[in-house]
């Protein structure tokens, strides 16, 4: 068995890439693709069902919730159908509010597709300072925050210092999808790609002073590439 070690920057750019494919509207997708990485290292779904995961993810779509309050104090939100990686970081946004305000942060959550995958909370909540939980009972997904050991060492700075291993035939399948739901290589997309843009017609839109990018393979006649004139 072939493992690989992994950067966080790796893991983030590849599941960014296969999260904005799935469809989640922009608002969304850096949350999103913070949980969906939390999921496949923490792991929840692990990097062998990310894939499934993602799928579901696309047949969901960011909805209205609603929000109760229930006898016995606990926030329930309905989320209609969506996949917890839309709004898990929204929910933990109610918990922490609640568990700052009354020491008590809870929120029951009903109507999601794959439930488990709220366990990303648990670290998704480390940026907060505190620790948290969910946990699948009769009556929906139930969050919960409480204080963080001083002690611990969190998931990301684990990850950062130490990398993560995969095993090699879980990642290609991923790697190579993520490079599938890029536009496809041509004359025209790499003349709009990175921080200049080079026009039709020769003009460079963008600073290019400090770039090392050889302009001549960005135009039909580089003789007439220069910089846009600025009003």
């Amino acid at each position: 068995m072939t493992e690989l070690r992994l950067t966080l920057r790796e893991i983030r750019l590849i599941v960014e890439r296969l999260v904005q494919a799935a469809g989640v509207a922009p608002g969304l997708l850096f949350a999103a693709r913070d949980a969906a990485v939390v999921s496949a290292v923490l792991p929840v779904a692990g990097f062998a069902n990310l894939s499934a995961e993602i799928t579901a993810l696309a047949a969901s779509a960011a909805r209205s919730a609603k929000l109760s309050e229930g006898e016995d104090g606990v926030l329930q939100v309905d989320v209609a159908g969506q996949h917890p990686w839309l709004v898990a970081e929204a929910l933990l946004d109610l918990a922490v509010e609640r568990f700052r305000l009354t020491g008590r942060g809870e929120v029951l959550v009903r109507g999601a597709v794959s439930p488990r995958e709220f366990g990303v909370v648990a670290g998704l909540a480390e940026k907060h300072g505190l620790a948290a939980t969910s946990s699948e009972t009769a009556a929906g997904a139930l969050l919960q925050v409480r204080p963080r050991s001083a002690q611990a060492t969190s998931l990301l700075d684990r990850i950062r210092h130490r990398g993560c291993i995969v095993e090699a035939g879980l990642w290609w399948p991923l790697y190579h999808a993520s490079h599938e739901a890029l536009a496809p290589d041509s004359f025209e997309s790499r003349r709009h790609a990175g921080t200049i843009r080079v026009e039709a017609d020769g003009r460079i839109i963008g600073r290019n002073d400090e770039d090392e990018t050889d302009l001549a393979m960005l135009a039909a006649d580089p003789s007439q590439l220069r910089p846009a004139s600025i009003p």
